[in-house]
């Protein structure tokens, strides 16, 4: 991929998402937080592709990764007033389909539109597919660390956010009774990653997404994690109990550890 495809990709992006937001005065702030939040998935996913030294070319190919890998999100909000994916559809299916129904990657060789379909197409599986070439799941691993990175910022400023009534979108519109899961602390406790069926309030919302520490692929990214104090801000948030106290230390002790 060279300059001139990735920036023909970010006015694709733009045009396609702005037809969402643009004439919608009645519900415009789901769409804005989806082009946002892919703003700044784009940023993260660079800014680790750097670190790692990655070369020019595969940077921008990850950069086209993190601008695509939501563009499902669009149509399944119009068209289901929701981003949970249990009641509506698989977003990262509806994205390769948007993907390849819009002829989005017409300028990319084989390889390129292959590598960007799957990491779309995969992005949000619970594990990493085995059945797929090791470039695709490089570039997977670097897609969902940096979609956790931004998701941990969003879902942290909304957690303390005054407007939370306004924003249900954002969490899924999952009721705040005070309670907590005994599984879903469990999974945490146990250092695995909560599976998403088992996510019924939203503090299991919380601690599942707390739980995604647990599957970053590179030190950097855990490093990144400490940098924007997101973790923290969550952490806050959470009901008080032994049981929580537990699980915050015991995902603070990892991140200590795996750590670069």
């Amino acid at each position: 991929m060279v300059k001139a495809d990735l920036e023909n990709l970010k006015k694709v992006f733009l045009k396609y998402t702005d037809s969402f937001i643009l004439n919608n005065n009645k519900n415009k702030p789901p769409f804005l937080l989806k082009q946002e939040h892919t703003k700044r998935v784009c940023y993260e996913i660079t800014r680790l592709a750097d670190k790692l030294l990655m070369s020019q070319e595969d940077i921008m190919l990850a950069e086209a990764a993190a601008l695509l890998h939501d563009i499902g999100r669009f149509r399944q909000y119009k068209e289901y007033d929701t981003f949970l994916d249990s009641a509506s559809v698989n977003h990262a299916k509806l994205g390769y389909k948007v993907i390849k129904d819009e002829n989005m990657l017409e300028f990319c060789n084989e390889k390129e539109e292959t590598l960007l379909l799957n990491a779309v197409l995969f992005h949000n599986v619970f594990a990493l597919p085995k059945k797929i070439d090791k470039e695709s799941i490089f570039l997977l691993k670097l897609l969902r660390d940096a979609d956790k990175l931004d998701i941990w910022k969003v879902m942290a400023d909304h957690y303390s956010s005054l407007d939370q009534g306004n924003n249900q979108f954002i969490n899924l519109g999952l009721k705040d009774n005070g309670n907590f899961s005994q599984e879903v602390l469990d999974s945490v406790l146990n250092g695995k990653v909560v599976k998403n069926n088992l996510v019924k309030v939203l503090n299991d919302f919380k601690l599942f997404q707390i739980s995604w520490v647990f599957g970053l692929n590179f030190p950097e990214s855990i490093n990144r994690i400490q940098e924007k104090g997101c973790l923290e801000n969550i952490f806050a948030t959470l009901p008080k109990s032994k049981g929580i106290e537990k699980a915050v230390e015991y995902v603070k002790v990892y991140i200590k550890k795996n750590r670069s």
